[in-house]
């Protein structure tokens, strides 16, 4: 045979053979888009460590195995962040964020700054059914709920959005507390090394937060548990009482209620308005495969990370549609009680 001819017959019959074979085969997969995850805290705070626990177990559970990135965007207690996922960032899947529950009424209650429709947003799930709290130093002579009625108590603060200023205000309008609120920390960690430092006397946050970072505080007793700031008692603080305990009256219910339902979603993970339902049901897939996966709970466990009944991202939707239907005059008597002092 030709030895030019047989060359020319063995590339033919290879090209033929590579062209039988599946697309798989010939080349590798397409790498999953990379996914950029904003948290609305700054770092060493509870909300960081919750996002970056979500960041480091996201990709398992996601088609390609795309990179996660954490990023924080801190910023009015998450209304920077979201206003920029809700006008700036790509509505692809590939950003993504975490922040607090309020923002799934910022705009209902009109906190400053608030330029977006939580409604819109492509709500995911959350991650905990936090319970903020407020304490005192151990020193302090406001060791009850009781105290904080007739006694002033100084807290610290961050934003005028942020629920350590919002909650304290919110109930000294409702319940008559008197909270003395200092603002302007950038964040938890702030206000905790505030408190320890003896330049606040007590401190509205969430109980995980203090399981996480503080785990000190309650093993060793070294502050007060006044109050929750929820509507129903943590497991952990049997003996607390709740703010809707100390409602005297159905319209001081019925507002607290309002106020504080945002503590169901208060480790909230969302997308930006109109990602495409194939994505969102792939993301809100992966959250609630996530939550109940073994090793996932075992690295939040040894975190100190509490998972506490998440929700996922049907029934934040259903939540967030719901707090938006409160009667008109109701929500004009919240928004009074939530403004910044």
């Amino acid at each position: 045979m030709n030895l030019k001819f047989a060359r020319s017959l063995a590339l033919s019959c290879a090209a033929m053979c590579l062209c039988a074979l599946p697309a798989a085969a010939q080349a590798p997969a397409a790498r999953a888009k990379d996914i950029t995850f904003l948290i609305s805290h700054p770092a060493g705070g509870g909300y960081d460590a919750y996002a970056r626990l979500f960041a480091r177990h996201l990709p398992r559970f996601l088609d390609g195995h795309p990179a996660v990135s954490a990023q924080n965007m801190p910023g009015a207690a998450g209304v920077v962040m979201t206003n920029s996922m809700a006008t700036q960032q790509r509505n692809d899947g590939s950003v993504i964020a975490l922040g607090p529950g309020s923002l799934g009424m910022a705009d209902l209650l009109g906190a400053a700054g608030a330029r977006f429709d939580a409604g819109a947003l492509s709500w995911i799930g959350s991650m905990n059914r936090d319970v903020p709290v407020a304490v005192s130093w151990k020193t302090s002579p406001i060791a009850t709920s009781a105290d904080l009625m007739a006694n002033e108590l100084v807290v610290g603060g961050g934003g005028a959005t942020d629920q350590s200023v919002v909650f304290p205000a919110a109930l000294n309008r409702i319940l008559g507390t008197k909270f003395k609120i200092v603002t302007g920390y950038p964040g938890t960690a702030d206000m905790t090394l505030a408190l320890e430092r003896g330049e606040i006397a007590g401190i509205a946050m969430n109980y995980s937060s203090i399981i996480a970072n503080r785990p000190a505080w309650a093993r060793d007793h070294l502050v007060h548990f006044l109050l929750q700031m929820s509507l129903e008692r943590h497991p952990g603080l049997p003996t607390t009482p709740t703010v809707i305990e100390l409602a005297q009256t159905d319209d001081q219910r019925r507002v607290l209620e309002l106020v504080f339902s945002q503590s169901d979603i208060s480790r909230v993970i969302f997308a930006p308005p109109g990602l495409a339902p194939d994505r969102l049901k792939a993301l809100r897939a992966a959250f609630d495969a996530m939550m109940v996966d073994r090793e996932f709970l075992d690295d939040a466990s040894k975190s100190g990370i509490e998972i506490n009944r998440p929700m996922p991202g049907g029934e934040v939707e259903a939540l967030v549609k719901k707090l938006h239907a409160a009667s008109p005059e109701l929500v004009k008597r919240a928004a009074e009680a939530a403004r910044a002092p």
